[in-house]
């Protein structure tokens, strides 16, 4: 729906074009009116027209002088000049101002309906075009978070080759030089209001990061997130090498500034580590094995309040070694961790239910980390026996237990082959690639997470979505262009892109030439 202005110094002018757009326009469903160029400048700033009837010769400020302000005020608005015959010597003006167009007065129907049908087409087209750029910036953005914190998560857990590392940076658009590792943990127990929800912590986590990214921002230094595990784990970045500061990378003094920042914004204490330089891949584990130190060794408010000493506390750097030895499917890694976790049992002077309420914290963090590499992005464990035991006995038990479904169901994720969720997928892209499909929709599709589908159809396939995507549609264009039959813009559109020249160009990236030439060679 659209809003027009019609600015005339005449009644009889006005009146006649309403009752010429009331008839024949459905479309317009508000209109409204100025006696001269001062009123016109005045609505046009409240009123937010679509479109905007400016007669030229007005009494004050002339149409010329009304339209250059408002569009100065509305870029996008159009305008369009009511004018004599007498009066085109403005016609130089107007086009150098950007009007739309002139209707001769007084104003025909036919005229009125021409100019009105041609502005209405550019304006639904220029709104569909910032929708569609709008709906591609949002996918763009979901994209590049999937993969950021897919990135971080193989340089803090995993470890990642040199190749792969080149590979994320090329799609993340970024440079490298060198790199320090950083976990943040957010003390939501110092918080003004209590947080008791997933959604909570993600909200808090969010805007931490937001802060951290901004601090280190200031000093040129670029910072990728994971924000789906429990803590923020982030890698800072020197994309270029610095010759300028030497101390651009201080880590006392970024973690003071962080610390600092995030208590004065958000109110809410936080625990910092941050790793070693490192100016290749293979060495940002040890850079985030020295962050996960630094982490424990931080001072910060004692996570439970009712705890004798913080020296007798469950160490951070168990819970982090437990989150990691988890989420690698490492059972190795596990027991040592649990075996660390049973000398602190057994050797704290607390009782017995802080040290319960300990463990429960602990099964909490991995259900929400494994969470997010599992189908439907949902942990599902049964913690009856951790709650209801009483004795050091039960409750070690009951953990093992724990830890060993847990290690059962990632290990079951990592060793699926063929999955029929992923099959699936395949089969809704070959059906639906013509139109706009994303990755989003594929895993509702298939009942996934987009996170844990992602990773799920890269293993199995060996490319991601959006290659598997375009593999199918540059293969129906390649049929299409041996028969023959079809533009290379119907092409275009037949297989789901809708600017020709984009899929010219994911053409020649695939196929080395363009669709043209295809063409050409097949015939010949």
């Amino acid at each position: 729906m659209y809003k027009l202005l019609i600015a005339d110094d005449e009644q009889i002018e006005r009146d006649a074009l309403k009752a010429i757009i009331y008839k024949c326009v459905d479309s317009i469903i508000d209109i409204q009116e100025a006696v001269n160029g001062r009123e016109a400048i005045v609505k046009a700033g409240t009123f937010h027209p679509d479109i905007v009837f400016l007669d030229i010769k007005m009494p004050g400020i002339n149409g010329i002088e009304a339209a250059r302000t408002i569009k100065g005020i509305s870029p996008s608005v159009s305008i369009v000049f009511l004018t004599a015959f007498s009066q085109f010597e403005y016609a130089q003006e107007a086009i150098q101002i950007g009007v739309d167009d002139f209707i001769i007065k007084p104003s025909s129907e036919t005229k009125t309906l021409e100019v009105l049908s041609k502005i209405l087409k550019k304006i639904e087209h220029n709104r569909l075009e910032e929708n569609k750029n709008r709906n591609n910036e949002i996918k763009l953005s979901r994209v590049t978070a999937y993969m950021e914190n897919e990135f971080v998560y193989n340089l803090a857990v995993n470890g990642i080759s040199q190749e792969k590392f080149e590979n994320y940076m090329a799609i993340l658009d970024k440079g490298f030089h060198t790199g320090r590792a950083g976990i943040v943990k957010l003390l939501y127990e110092t918080y003004p209001i209590k947080v008791d929800s997933n959604y909570q912590k993600k909200v808090l986590m969010k805007r931490a990061s937001f802060i951290i990214k901004s601090i280190f921002a200031k000093k040129g230094i670029l910072t990728l997130f994971n924000t789906e595990l429990s803590n923020i784990y982030f890698t800072a970045i020197r994309e270029i090498e610095n010759t300028t500061d030497g101390n651009d990378f201080d880590i006392s003094m970024f973690s003071k500034i962080i610390s600092e920042e995030i208590k004065n914004t958000l109110n809410l204490n936080v625990l910092i580590g941050i790793g070693s330089m490192f100016n290749s891949p293979d060495k940002s584990l040890k850079s985030f094995s020295l962050a996960k130190i630094m982490l424990s060794n931080s001072s910060g408010v004692k996570r439970i309040p009712d705890r004798e000493s913080e020296d007798e506390a469950l160490a951070l750097d168990v819970e982090i070694d437990m989150e990691e030895a988890i989420l690698s499917g490492n059972r190795e890694n596990t027991l040592k961790t649990l075996h660390v976790l049973k000398e602190w049992f057994e050797s704290s002077n607390l009782i017995f239910e802080i040290k319960k309420k300990s463990i429960l914290e602990l099964v909490t963090v991995l259900k929400h980390a494994a969470a997010y590499q599992l189908p439907k992005g949902k942990c599902i464990l049964d913690i009856t026996s951790l709650n209801e035991a009483h004795t050091p006995e039960d409750l070690l038990s009951g953990l093992n237990m724990l830890l060993n479904e847990l290690l059962e169901k990632v290990a079951a994720v990592k060793e699926i082959e063929n999955s029929p969720a992923i099959e699936s997928a395949c089969k809704f892209i070959k059906n639906n690639y013509t139109r706009d499909i994303t990755l989003e929709d594929t895993a509702k599709q298939c009942r996934l997470s987009s996170f844990y589908f992602s990773k799920l159809f890269k293993r199995e396939k060996g490319i991601t979505f959006i290659e598997y995507l375009t593999l199918q549609r540059i293969k129906k264009a390649k049929k299409m262009l041996e028969e023959n039959n079809y533009s290379i813009k119907e092409i275009s559109g037949k297989i789901g892109y809708s600017d020709p020249n984009y899929f010219t160009k994911v053409f020649k990236k695939m196929e080395s030439k363009s669709p043209s030439t295809y063409r050409n060679n097949k015939l010949l």
